[in-house]
């Protein structure tokens, strides 16, 4: 049985930007060392470009190798007809018997062996019960040709050669083109995911129907309504945040969260945190979160086993917002304060 690739091994890097590595130093080799260094001065970071159309405000990965690049990098995008990875492909294949998927895996393999194991027992079980009787009754075993069956079944030869049956229903006909399943699935990207490898990385490419590649600042203009307060920028100030401490960022709909941060990535554990955007404006009033919705958020959030955090983040005046001269001089005006919002149990919290 083929094993499968430990995940630190398929999910090595943690940004689509790989740094190349340095060679060995041998202590009693000299030029080892000349090379070491001239290769440290000459180091370069290897970066993995992917193509983003902007179509209809929805940015999308069409090209199955960004897909994956993308995924295998930091965990970006998601595909439309899957949970998070892109995987109907594989998934539609196996289904229809198509493919790779139209010989039989080893797994699959080995099941069959183990119910062909398991129909032998219950036939020599059944066969042994019913010897155990007579024999009871002084008579001599009349069941020859069950136990010659049985031994056939015993030492019959599994045919690993069977090809899965290719089921392909009406409706699934269009997807299907001389014997080819075609590819229709897309990744969908987050806006602040496309800006923060856009701005922070310069990573990707970014097309729309009258620019081949959008700048960082022309993004900007798209997704920002030009005011201090504007949701993309609160949003995208703490996802980079999260981001450059090195966290994976998701999306925390589903939890009711604007975010949940994974200490890895989705493969090899559940998110920690729920993260929660408070906005607050600088030298104004602010009334602060309804604790009643927070308090159900937060038994939402526990019941799923992870911890709310409340991520509040300091609005600058539109006056200083609008003198700011580039995106790096903008997002310094923020500031971000994290609180740990716990549930407060008289039985467990007392003095």
């Amino acid at each position: 049985m083929v094993k499968r690739k430990p995940l630190k091994e398929v999910y090595k890097w943690l940004l689509p930007q790989h740094p190349l590595p340095l060679p060995e130093i041998i202590p009693h080799n000299p030029i080892s060392w000349f090379f070491f260094a001239y290769s440290y001065i000459i180091w370069s970071i290897e970066i993995n470009t992917a193509c983003i159309k902007l179509h209809n405000g929805l940015f999308l990965v069409e090209d199955p190798t960004d897909i994956k690049s993308l995924w295998h990098d930091g965990f970006f995008g998601k595909g439309i007809f899957s949970r998070s990875e892109s995987t109907w492909y594989e998934r539609t294949q196996k289904r229809l018997g198509l493919g790779i998927f139209k010989n039989l895996t080893r797994e699959e393999i080995t099941a069959l062996r183990r119910d062909e194991r398991k129909k032998f027992k219950k036939e020599r079980a059944i066969l042994e019960a019913k010897q155990a009787e007579l024999k009871k009754k002084g008579i001599v075993d009349p069941f020859l040709k069950e136990t010659l069956d049985l031994k056939t079944l015993r030492d019959k030869d599994l045919d690993t050669n069977t090809k899965r049956e290719t089921f392909i229903r009406k409706e699934d006909e269009f997807l299907v083109e001389n014997g080819i399943l075609k590819n229709i699935e897309y990744a969908e990207l987050q806006p602040v995911e496309v800006f923060f490898l856009k701005f922070a990385l310069n990573c990707v490419s970014i097309s729309t129907p009258t620019c081949e590649d959008l700048s960082a600042e022309s993004l900007l203009d798209i997704l920002s309504n030009g005011l201090a307060s504007d949701p993309f920028i609160l949003n995208y100030v703490i996802y980079h945040y999260y981001r450059s401490s090195g966290w994976c960022v998701r999306s925390g709909i589903k939890f009711g969260t604007d975010y949940i941060l994974y200490k890895r990535g989705p493969p090899f554990s559940h998110a920690e945190y729920a993260v929660l955007l408070v906005p607050q404006f600088k030298d104004q009033a602010n009334d602060g979160p309804n604790f009643v919705e927070l308090s159900g958020l937060n038994r939402i959030v526990g019941a799923v086993r992870k911890k709310l955090v409340l991520t509040f983040v300091e609005i600058p005046s539109q006056e200083e917002f609008d003198k700011a001269r580039n995106i790096k001089d903008l997002l310094e005006l923020y500031n971000i304060r994290e609180f740990l919002y716990r549930r407060w149990v008289p039985n467990k919290n007392r003095d």
